[in-house]
């Protein structure tokens, strides 16, 4: 057991949350019990989440995309209201961490992502995106894709043959493809296409390729919630709930 304002506390410092100019706050979202047994990592919050949380007895939920975002409106209605609901009823405190969780050197989405997918000397893409080296075909990049992210990637494939400099930015971050032009890289993957994606990679020759939004933001979470149960000797439970998109 242990107190829920270590992890936070744990968490914030570990993952840099006041370096970030998000898209909503990173760490606490909503407080239940100070005291934590058992806690549940997952991708993205959703009234399934939370009631498999439930479940399982958990005090605590940690993910990645959290219920508070800084373009919903500010009104307690419908789903949004059922989900509190959930959390206030087992008074389950709920953690997000996003941009943090992206760009973390060790426990990121996209650091783990590029290790997994063999690039190495890497360097920053945009706000948390790498760039890095690799020595594949499209065929043999597009093979170790399914590996690694358990998808059938949508790839525009306009690049060169032989594949040497490559990005990845994991989640929606096809605008940054322009960044990969650039960069003068071979390839780019991210998580989700855009429309103008298609166009862009044929008109300047370069791969795009789109693993997922939810298959390449598994990372992180993950490995977040293996090192909270070292560190805090607890129970961590991750729940994949899949999501085609």
């Amino acid at each position: 057991m242990v107190h829920r304002n270590r992890i936070i506390e744990y968490l914030d410092e570990r993952l840099a949350v006041d370096q970030f100019q998000d898209y909503g706050p990173n760490g606490l979202q909503v407080e239940g019990k100070e005291k934590i047994n058992t806690a549940v990592t997952a991708v993205s919050a959703s009234l399934e989440l939370f009631e498999k949380a439930a479940d399982l007895n958990a005090d605590l939920i940690i993910v990645h995309h959290g219920i508070l975002w800084d373009r919903d409106e500010r009104v307690i209605k419908n789903n949004f209201k059922r989900r509190l609901k959930t959390l206030f009823e087992h008074e389950i405190s709920l953690l997000a961490y996003h941009l943090p969780l992206d760009k973390h050197p060790d426990i990121g989405n996209n650091a783990i992502a590029a290790k997994q997918l063999g690039i190495t000397n890497l360097e920053e893409l945009g706000t948390v995106g790498l760039a890095g080296h690799i020595d594949l075909s499209i065929e043999e990049l597009t093979k170790k894709i399914k590996q690694v992210f358990q998808v059938n990637p949508l790839i525009f494939s306009y690049g060169p043959d032989q594949i040497k400099k490559i990005g990845f930015c994991s989640g929606g971050a096809a605008k940054d493809l322009t960044l990969a032009i650039k960069a003068g890289l071979d390839a780019f993957i991210t998580g989700e296409a855009s429309e103008p994606a298609m166009h862009l990679a044929k008109e300047e020759n370069i791969h795009f390729i789109a693993a997922g939004h939810y298959a390449t933001e598994r990372f992180g979470i993950q490995a977040l919630g293996k090192e909270l149960e070292r560190k805090f000797n607890i129970t961590v439970h991750f729940i994949d709930i899949p999501n085609p998109v």
